[in-house]
């Protein structure tokens, strides 16, 4: 068969009047604007909640098992998609995997030939699209009306590595690739960019992620911070709109705020993607900024802890990796997990901070509880988050010897 339905969760919604949405945190281009007539399909659960539930005198949900023909995916590399029109289901918003997928649709569009590539439900990584004239956008949903545009629907979704995503990290750019049968696209080089040498160079520390599991520690951004003024002007990178974030502002401004720059948040993931563009060198935790650079080249270092850098960064070469050493009778660096795991009890954390195995580990949490993270941001970090400053003094001196030959090369 060469079509199947999608895998990717769908909702059906109408609307009696018409209607307009933009995201807080994304560009104003991104805003989708609608007449009110027809049938749309989403497949970010967020915005039904947020936008759909909540206005039940606008919206009306036709049902939440919505099903959109699709290219099977053993079909994905015996296509001709020479001249046709292609639209992307993406099934995730997270930053990682859309990076990977615009990566992945520059090598698509120019060895394919195809004549129009869009994605719809990019979410709150929209703006990563914006980056680039690649791609038509439909950020949060697509109109019945507007899938007759084009020739096919890929749903992304049908990609299995994307089902243990959560368990064990994944090159998304290169699983993309090998699907549809192409080598990397020609826009996007692997090596740091080069700039002419800046007399004082801005150097920017990027040190949250979206968990506790893979954000560096507060000592050791302090300790990066301090170390790193006399070789250029450092800007610390948080979110206020992160309890995480608060929580790290809290710690580290007290000592720094007379000695760097401090940014509490970007307005925008637009916002952030300038930001990491700017740097001439940065520093990153194993996150989805850290997944930007490969967008702009950003020469840096990124520091993980449970996942694998050499997947995560896969052919780009423009992070130095520092993986932490860590080893305990429950795991050993890189364990894989992305997210934290719940035991049976509800207790949330890793193999380590809950001495038990993945399998007695089975969910994922179903909320954030700023407690928690709390708990494991400051109180009793995650045990290879906390080797991690174990080897601040190594750390500082692999990052101030790279920024040298990065910068003056």
């Amino acid at each position: 068969m060469n079509a199947r339905p999608t895998q990717t969760p769908l909702v059906e919604f109408t609307a009696n009047q018409p209607f307009r949405f933009t995201q807080h945190n994304a560009a104003p281009e991104t805003e989708q604007v609608e007449d009110g007539v027809g049938r749309y399909y989403s497949s970010s659960q967020a915005f039904v909640n947020q936008a759909i539930v909540p206005n039940g005198n606008v919206f009306r949900i036709r049902t939440t098992k919505a099903k959109l023909k699709t290219l099977a995916k053993k079909r994905w590399q015996t296509t001709n998609f020479k001249n046709k029109k292609v639209l992307f289901l993406l099934p995730s918003a997270m930053l990682g995997s859309n990076v990977s997928t615009l990566l992945f649709l520059d090598a698509f569009k120019a060895q394919l030939g195809a004549k129009e590539v869009g994605v719809f439900c990019a979410g709150s990584s929209a703006d990563v699209y914006l980056t680039s004239d690649l791609a038509k956008l439909y950020t949060l949903w697509i109109s019945r009306s507007e899938l007759k545009h084009w020739h096919m629907v890929v749903d992304l979704g049908e990609l299995e590595s994307r089902r243990d995503i959560e368990v064990w990290p994944v090159d998304m750019e290169a699983d993309l690739l090998a699907a549809f049968g192409l080598v990397p696209g020609a826009n996007y080089l692997a090596t740091p960019r080069k700039r002419p040498a800046a007399k004082k160079p801005r150097i920017g520390i990027l040190p949250l992620a979206s968990s506790p599991l893979r954000t560096l520690p507060p000592a050791l951004t302090l300790a990066l911070a301090k170390s790193l003024g006399d070789l250029g002007d450092v800007t610390v990178c948080l979110n206020k709109y992160q309890h995480q974030g608060r929580l790290y502002d809290q710690v580290i401004r007290p000592d720094l705020q007379n000695s760097c720059t401090i940014v509490d948040a970007y307005e925008t993931i637009g916002g952030l993607l300038a930001a990491v563009e700017s740097f001439d060198y940065a520093v990153f935790a194993d996150s989805g900024p850290a997944h930007m650079s490969k967008l702009f080249g950003t020469p840096g270092v990124a520091f993980y802890t449970a996942a694998h850098g050499d997947i995560l960064q896969g052919r780009f070469q423009n992070l130095a990796r520092w993986s932490v050493k860590y080893q305990s009778d429950y795991c050993s660096a890189p364990c894989g997990l992305a997210k934290l795991r719940c035991n049976g009890a509800g207790e949330t954390g890793c193999m380590a901070s809950l001495e038990s195995t993945l399998e007695d580990l089975p969910t994922t949490p179903r909320s954030t509880d700023n407690n928690v993270v709390k708990n494991l941001l400051l109180d009793n970090p995650i045990p290879c988050v906390s080797a991690l400053a174990d080897e601040t003094n190594d750390i500082l001196d692999f990052v101030r010897k790279d920024i040298q030959s990065k910068l003056s090369s």
